[in-house]
């Protein structure tokens, strides 16, 4: 009996854990990644967190109410990094740039890490 106690209480434990970890939303997210890794001042931070969320549409995967055209996704994106631009100091950009450039590599990897697991599934 104390076992399963024990054991209802630590998957409500992890249930609200998940919950709270899911609350933050993409933009914020990307913000707090940027703060640390650009190292941005308190003025650059609030502007680039508002640019975040207004274009937080472009950084989510999947979009709910359809998918947009990779042109248009693309011209979102090139609109997003020159208002980025603006904000940062040329230093800044170039790291951001090489964050960029890491995490499509990384998206990638995982594709083609997926798509093999698909074909080994067909091929079992």
């Amino acid at each position: 009996m104390k076992k399963i106690v024990f054991t209802m209480i630590a998957l409500m434990s992890l249930t609200v854990a998940m919950a709270q970890k899911s609350e933050r939303k993409p933009h914020e997210e990307m913000t707090t990644q940027m703060e640390s890794k650009l190292k941005l001042s308190a003025d650059q931070k609030t502007k680039v967190a508002a640019l975040n969320k207004e274009y937080q549409e472009i950084f989510q995967a999947d979009n709910a109410k359809g998918q947009k055209t990779q042109e248009q996704k693309k011209a979102k994106r090139t609109e997003y990094d020159k208002k980025l631009k603006k904000i940062l100091t040329d230093d800044q950009y170039k790291s951001y740039q090489g964050m960029q450039t890491k995490s499509q590599a990384q998206k990638k990897a995982k594709s083609k890490a997926k798509t093999k697991k698909k074909t080994a599934k067909k091929n079992s």
